[in-house]
C-alpha cells in the first residue's frame, strides 16, 4: 500500500482532514513508512529479542569451554581405633583430575549452540515481519474507520438538510406531520452514528500507536489512499517464494540445529575418560608417593541410545511439520489471492459503475422530491442505498489491502 495526499472524489475528503489540533501530537500526517519505522524501533515485542540473543550468546560461549580441572583431597586411615586413633597413621592424597571428551563432543556441542543462535537471528526477522504486517493492518483499518466517519458525517449533513426542508414543507402544509417525525428519527440516528464512528477512529488510533508502545496516539492524522487498489500479480511467482521465506528458512535452520543435536548425542555416546594424578603422604613414615588413575563408564553407548533416538525423532518431527506448513501456506496463498481478486473487482465495479449510477439516481430522486413527485420515504431509501454502496466500497478496498498484506506475509515480503 502506497501513501498519497488525496482520496478519490467519491468521498470528497481525504483521511488527513481533521477538525482540531491535539496538544502533544504531531501536526504532520503519519505515513505508513513512519509508522513502520516507529514500530521497528520501539515495539515492545521486539524489545525482548536482544535479551534472548544475549542469553544464547552465553550458551555458545559456555558450549565452547573445555571441561574444567578438578582438585580432589582425601584422608585415609585417620581418627579410627588402635594405631589409627589419631592422624599418625593417616594417608593424605592431593590430586588433580581432568575430563577427556572423546568423539569430538566439544565441537558438536558448540555446533548445536551456534545453531540456536542462527535460529534466533531468523526468529528476529520473522518477528519483525509480523509486527510490520500488523502495523500495516492497523494503519489500513484506521484509514477505513476514518472513511466511515466521513460517510457518517456526510449522512448527518444530508439528514440535517432534509430536516430543514421537511420542516418547511410541513409548515406549508405540503407534507404530513409524520414526515417530520421520520426526519427527526433519522437525524437522531445519524448523530449517534457520527459519535460511534468517532469513537471507532479513536480506538483504531490507539491500536496503531500501541504498536510502538505509545499509551496515547502521538499523531493527529494519517495520510493514505485507501482506493489505490493493489495490483494482482502472478500467483506462480508468489508460490515459488514461499519456500524461501523467512518462516521456512527458520524451519531449515531449526532442522539443522536438530541434526546437530543428533550428532552431539552420538558424540556423547563415546565413553568419557576421567584421568587424575597427584601426591600421597604417609604420615607413619613421613614418605610421599605419586598416585595416578583413570575412570571410564561401562556400557555408555547403550545408555546414550535413548538420547540419540529422541534427537532423531525431534528432527524428523520438525521436517514433517515444515512439509505440512508448506502445503497449508500454498493453499492459503491460493485462497487469499482469489479473495484479493474478488475484492479488487468488487471495488472497481462499485467505483466505476454502480456508484456513479446510484449518485445520478439519488440526484433525480431528490429533484423529484423537491417538486412533490416523491415522498420522504422514497428519497431516504435512495440515499441509504447510496450510503450502503459507499460503505461497500470502503469495505472492498479495505479487504483488498488486507488480503495483499496476507499474501506478502505468506511469501516473506515486508508490506
Amino acid at each position: 500500500m502506497r501513501v498519497s495526499r488525496g482520496f478519490t472524489v467519491l468521498l470528497f475528503f481525504s483521511v488527513s482532514v481533521v477538525s482540531h489540533s491535539v496538544v502533544g501530537r504531531s501536526a504532520e500526517p503519519l505515513t505508513l513508512a513512519t509508522a513502520v519505522d516507529k514500530t521497528l524501533r520501539s515495539n515492545p515485542d521486539l524489545a525482548v529479542l536482544p535479551a534472548r540473543k544475549q542469553e544464547q550468546s552465553a550458551r555458545v560461549a559456555q558450549a565452547g569451554l573445555r571441561q574444567p580441572w578438578a582438585l580432589e583431597a582425601q584422608i585415609e586411615n585417620a581418627l579410627g581405633s588402635g594405631p589409627y586413633r589419631d592422624l599418625d597413621g593417616a594417608e593424605t592424597s592431593l590430586s588433580l583430575s581432568q575430563v577427556i571428551e572423546l568423539g569430538d563432543q566439544r565441537r558438536q556441542r558448540l555446533a548445536a549452540a551456534r545453531g540456536g543462535m542462527d535460529a534466533l537471528e531468523l526468529a528476529q526477522t520473522v518477528a519483525q515481519l509480523d509486527v510490520v504486517a500488523e502495523t500495516t493492518r492497523r494503519y489500513i483499518e484506521l484509514a477505513s474507520e476514518e472513511q466511515q466517519r466521513i460517510l457518517a458525517t456526510q449522512w448527518l449533513a444530508a439528514c440535517q438538510r432534509k430536516m430543514s426542508e421537511v420542516e418547511r414543507r410541513v409548515k406549508a402544509a405540503r407534507d404530513p406531520e409524520v414526515e417530520l417525525a421520520r426526519a427527526q428519527i433519522d437525524l437522531s440516528r445519524a448523530e449517534l452514528g457520527v459519535r460511534v464512528a468517532a469513537d471507532r477512529v479513536r480506538i483504531a488510533q490507539r491500536k496503531l500507536a500501541a504498536m510502538w508502545g505509545a499509551a496515547e496516539p502521538d499523531f493527529e492524522r494519517i495520510e493514505a489512499n485507501l482506493y489505490e487498489l493493489p495490483k494482482i500479480e502472478n500467483l506462480q511467482q508468489r508460490t515459488e517464494k514461499i519456500a524461501s521465506s523467512a518462516d521456512f528458512l527458520l524451519f531449515a535452520t531449526e532442522i539443522r540445529q536438530r541434526q546437530a543435536e543428533v550428532e552431539l548425542a552420538k558424540a556423547q555416546a563415546r565413553a568419557t575418560i576421567i584421568v587424575n594424578a597427584g601426591i600421597r603422604r604417609i604420615e607413619a613414615t613421613g614418605d610421599q608417593a605419586l598416585i595416578a588413575g583413570f575412570s571410564i563408564p561401562l556400557a555408555s553407548a547403550r545408555y546414550a541410545e535413548p538420547r540419540i533416538a529422541e534427537a532423531r525423532a525431534r528432527r524428523e518431527g520438525l521436517e514433517r511439520e515444515r512439509d505440512a506448513a508448506l502445503i497449508k501456506a500454498r493453499a492459503s496463498l491460493f485462497e487469499v489471492a482469489a479473495r484479493l481478486r474478488h475484492a479488487v473487482e468488487e471495488a472497481q465495479t462499485l467505483q466505476h459503475d454502480l456508484l456513479p449510477r446510484m449518485e445520478s439516481a439519488v440526484k433525480a430522486t431528490e429533484y423529484a422530491w423537491q417538486r412533490g413527485r416523491y415522498g420522504y420515504i422514497e428519497l431516504t431509501e435512495a440515499q441509504r442505498e447510496l450510503l450502503a454502496l459507499r460503505l461497500a466500497l470502503v469495505s472492498a478496498a479495505t479487504n483488498a489491502h488486507l488480503y495483499r498484506i496476507e499474501i506478502e506475509r505468506l511469501t516473506g515480503d515486508s508490506p
